[in-house]
């Protein structure tokens, strides 16, 4: 998380900062990140931002505190929680890096924190780091075409490429999620008979499909990148017929 500090008028305003983009993540109240020494036996109490009493906690009782909420969130491993407790210090203080995106993906049922913004249009400098033994560009090119992992991408504080089918937005100020009703789909899902086929079937549907010239050309970006060709047809087998007058062999 980076933190950026603001003046208006004479007011000192606080920002947390995507790690990647840049972009405003929310406002971060001043006792959030205010800390006393481990060794300093004084009860010190400081207003929150609802204008409630809060007591001050040391450094290292604070740094498990965020450690913990931050490990659920996939914004900590293990070690990075541990060298944090030994250096009484995150990698920028009191807290760790933040990203300007949280969902949480219903597959895999994690939390995914991300940007989504880079994903679509990484600047030069972001899309030539080596993560993983190729630049982030190759990586995003590779995770552009969608498969049964999903077509809704992004990019996490490590620099790899996350991609999820299902997710529900978790607000960055609350780390609340939205309601099961407001569950999100992206490409192949958001129709719902390929939505209700196994995993298997719906591997079998998009490697069949663009194994054919004539359907790949007649349907261009909706196959290849987010593969929302399937919105065009009533069932699966419509989309079987077109894809097999268009040479292919799909049963």
């Amino acid at each position: 998380m980076v933190m950026r500090a603001t003046f208006s008028g004479s007011q000192q305003i606080f920002e947390e900062v995507c790690e990647h983009c840049g972009e405003k993540v929310r406002d971060i109240h001043i006792s959030e990140i205010t800390v006393k020494a481990d060794n300093d036996p004084r009860s010190i109490t400081i207003k929150d931002k609802d204008d409630n009493n809060v007591t001050t906690k040391k450094i290292t009782d604070k740094i498990i505190e965020v450690s913990e909420s931050y490990k659920r969130r996939g914004l900590l491993d293990t070690d990075e929680a541990t060298a944090a407790f030994s250096a009484k210090a995150f990698k920028y203080g009191i807290r760790p890096e933040a990203m300007c995106s949280e969902s949480i993906d219903l597959i895999n049922e994690v939390t995914q924190s991300f940007c989504y913004r880079v994903a679509a249009t990484p600047d030069a400098a972001f899309a030539t780091k080596i993560v993983g033994g190729r630049t982030l560009s190759a990586s995003l090119a590779l995770a552009k075409l969608t498969d049964t992992t999903g077509s809704r991408m992004g990019v996490d504080r490590k620099g790899n490429v996350i991609k999820m089918q299902s997710y529900k937005r978790v607000a960055m100020d609350t780390g609340i999620a939205e309601a099961d009703a407001n569950v999100k789909y992206k490409g192949p899902q958001e129709t719902s008979w390929f939505r209700a086929l196994r995993p298997a079937d719906q591997k079998y549907l998009i490697e069949g499909a663009r194994a054919v010239a004539n359907f790949v050309r007649r349907h261009g970006e909706e196959l290849l990148e987010n593969f929302k060709v399937v919105g065009r047809f009533r069932d699966r087998a419509e989309f079987v017929r077109a894809v097999n007058l268009d040479g292919g062999r799909l049963i």
